[in-house]
């Protein structure tokens, strides 16, 4: 699907989107309507690792974060004709799946 149609449909159904590095991300809600709108097209997904700040872990002398962990965030997307990746959360759009099911 050319970038241009997706672009004109977030568009016409009021949505927001944020482009960043050759990737297009989207709510889990408008990534539905979009994969429904343009035919469903393959979806792949990808694992990115986060760092999440533990509760209370902030030394005010020292000024940093003293309990860190990463986190992996599993993201599903489809590719348009410019090889755009257009993403959301894997876990959040699988849960709009199944209530749609």
């Amino acid at each position: 699907m050319n970038l241009d149609v997706i672009k004109e449909f977030l568009e016409d159904i009021g949505a927001d989107y944020t482009e960043i590095e050759g990737e297009m991300h989207l709510s889990p809600e408008v990534f539905y309507e979009v994969w429904k709108y343009i035919g469903q097209p393959e979806l792949k997904t990808y694992v990115i690792e986060d760092e999440v700040v533990e509760p209370e872990s902030y030394d005010p002398p020292e000024m940093k974060y003293t309990s860190v962990r990463k986190v992996k965030i599993k993201k599903v997307y489809f590719e348009t004709l410019e090889d755009v990746k257009v993403v959301t959360d894997y876990s959040q759009f699988q849960k709009i799946l199944r209530e749609k099911s």
